[in-house]
């Protein structure tokens, strides 16, 4: 290699580290604004509902799977009927209904259990509630059911709560755990639309339950304030100026362990008391449906001149970014939303179908096979400064992983990187804006997004050595994998979950 050759290579490799500087500090900032606005939203929505006298906590009991498991707890059936739920004993013994809890519940500050229920023949009501590491309490029998009865609201401080482990229970406070105990004579029903949790106190003022957290608020932060607000029922907590989106979320978790039902909001911010009103679903399956439709189109009859690149990489990534960064993607993927993104990839399939033997092209030499695993021993490092033991995972998902691995990499690699070398008309260059777009398909998870940068980065430059995806998809499992196993959950990535998963 001559001198002026290794000075252009210095130049490009000093080019590509500054590029990805500047966007591993964009994505963060990118991260910790969408999270800043997501408990923004969620604490206007909770203002809201407090202001109006609505619960805090309620269940609407329609489908089987707003239950924990989706099923009763003990010999009953459980079915939909209408908007409630149907539950069937099968032998008359005792079953019990768990309730999800996203965080915790505030039980002493809001003790008042509602239900809107009815049953075909006289029964009783039981709870079941758990503290974090502490045993169960029980009450078996805390109202009678009757056949006449359609709402039951039931005090949960005036209960003689029984300790299902050693020792006595205290009253009621923060559970992680709600589950109703019904007992009903054989083959009875209980017919069940919702549960409730309310309250007797007052709110404070917003600004007389303020508290602004710390620059760089530790537990031990957290605890020093727990002092002063224990008897608040809805603290109004500010976090720090300039949090990542991670300590953010981690400051809210600890936040909620002691008051569920606080206000926590990014730095600066003020909660108007307005609730966020979603989009009618009539109007975004009409917007899934012309973006359907638009996406046949191209596919049938396709532009031609300079715009065709630009226009086929919209109509692919339009689905799959609507679905991430829009949000979209909570604890189940939606029928509106997996088809925004599986249209997306139907089209990019449509666009690239007369080159599908491209996906599983050899590599010409065997040192392509080495060159994207060079990724391998930077996870390795990562894992051992700032992650955990590795824990084992099942096997169906280490194959299923490594099927979706090689999809992520030929939809940027084949399907975008070849357009976005059209566009640059530099093809060197054309990997920047590839690892962009697969950093930003895990949006808000900014830890996750900078690693899948670089990483993506580091791949499709493999590629435009070998362009042969199968070294690099293999890669790419096999480091995402040890990063599930050793480095979710450890200081440095909080989880690899992407969109609103991510704040659960």
């Amino acid at each position: 290699m001559s001198e002026a050759s290794r000075i252009r290579t210095r130049w490009f490799f000093a080019g590509y580290v500054l590029v990805a500087v500047i966007a591993c500090v964009a994505l963060g900032w990118i991260a910790a604004r969408i999270t800043g606005a997501q408990l923004l939203n969620q604490a206007q929505q909770q203002l809201a509902s407090v202001e109006t006298g609505q619960p805090l906590w309620r269940w609407p009991l329609r489908k089987p799977h707003d239950l924990i498991a989706g099923r009763a707890f003990g010999h009953a059936t459980v079915a939909r009927e209408d908007d409630a739920l149907l539950i069937k004993s099968e032998d008359g013994s005792p079953f019990e209904l768990g309730l999800p809890i996203a965080w915790s519940l505030d039980l002493r500050h809001w003790p008042i259990l509602q239900l809107q229920l009815q049953t075909s023949a006289a029964g009783t009501l039981g709870l079941v509630w758990q503290g974090n590491q502490t045993p169960a309490c029980l009450m078996p029998s805390a109202h009678a059911l009757t056949p006449d009865m359609r709402e039951l609201r039931i005090d949960l401080r005036s209960l003689d709560w029984k300790s299902a482990g050693q020792g006595g229970c205290a009253a009621p406070g923060i559970a992680q755990m709600l589950r109703l105990r019904i007992q009903l004579p054989r083959d009875a029903s209980l017919r069940i639309a919702s549960v409730e949790l309310l309250t007797t106190e007052p709110m404070l003022h917003l600004h007389d339950a303020s508290i602004y957290l710390p620059k760089n608020a530790a537990a031990n932060d957290i605890e020093h304030i727990a002092e002063h607000a224990q008897d608040w029922p809805m603290p109004f907590f500010h976090l720090p100026d300039g949090a990542s989106a991670e300590t953010m979320l981690t400051l809210r978790d600890q936040l909620r362990a002691r008051w569920p039902a606080a206000l926590i909001v990014p730095a600066g911010a003020a909660p108007q008391a307005q609730p966020v009103m979603p989009p009618h679903p009539a109007a975004t399956w009409i917007a899934c449906g012309i973006y359907l439709l638009i996406l046949a189109w191209l596919a049938l009859r396709p532009v031609q001149g300079p715009l065709r690149p630009w226009i086929e990489v919209a109509g692919c990534l339009a689905g799959p970014l609507w679905l991430v960064m829009g949000l979209h993607w909570g604890l189940r993927p939606t029928p509106l939303s997996v088809v925004a993104f599986g249209g997306g990839l139907a089209y990019a399939l449509a666009i690239e179908r007369r080159h599908l033997p491209r996906l599983w092209r050899w590599p010409a030499a065997g040192r392509d096979w080495l060159w994207p695993l060079a990724m391998l021993p930077v996870t390795v490092l990562l894992i051992f400064f700032q992650g955990h033991t590795l824990h084992p995972l099942l096997l169906g998902h280490v194959i299923a992983y490594f099927a979706w691995a090689w999809l992520q990499q030929w939809l940027m690699l084949i399907v975008l990187l070849r357009r976005f070398e059209q566009i640059t008309h530099r093809p060197n260059w054309a990997i920047v804006p590839v690892a962009l777009v697969f950093a930003l398909l895990h949006t808000p998870n900014g830890a996750l997004m900078q690693l899948c940068l670089v990483g993506e980065l580091w791949w499709a430059w493999c590629f435009l050595r070998s362009r042969s995806v199968l070294p690099i998809a293999l890669a790419h499992a096999i480091c995402a994998l040890l990063v599930e196993s050793g480095l979710a959950g450890g200081p440095l990535l909080r989880s690899l979950e992407v969109s609103a998963r991510f704040f659960l």
